[in-house]
């Protein structure tokens, strides 16, 4: 199982906003908001998941990735 990591910067707050997203076989499995505790949601609920890729995305395509993938 992989994972990449996107990154929408901080809001106006200083909050981050940064997601994974869990692939199975190419398919989206479910997006994980990073918030402030790192990738420990990621890797407790997907012990061993590498995370592949990097990448910066605006703030709606980060908005819209939780609403549809996040649980």
């Amino acid at each position: 199982m992989n994972a990449i990591k996107l990154n929408a910067c901080n809001d106006k707050n200083g909050n981050p906003r940064r997601v994974f997203v869990v692939l199975n076989d190419e398919r989206v499995v479910e997006a994980i908001d990073e918030g402030y505790d790192g990738n420990s949601d990621l890797t407790r609920k997907y012990p061993g998941v590498n995370v592949v890729f990097y990448a910066e995305i605006s703030p709606r395509e980060y908005r819209s990735l939780l609403k549809d993938y996040g649980k």
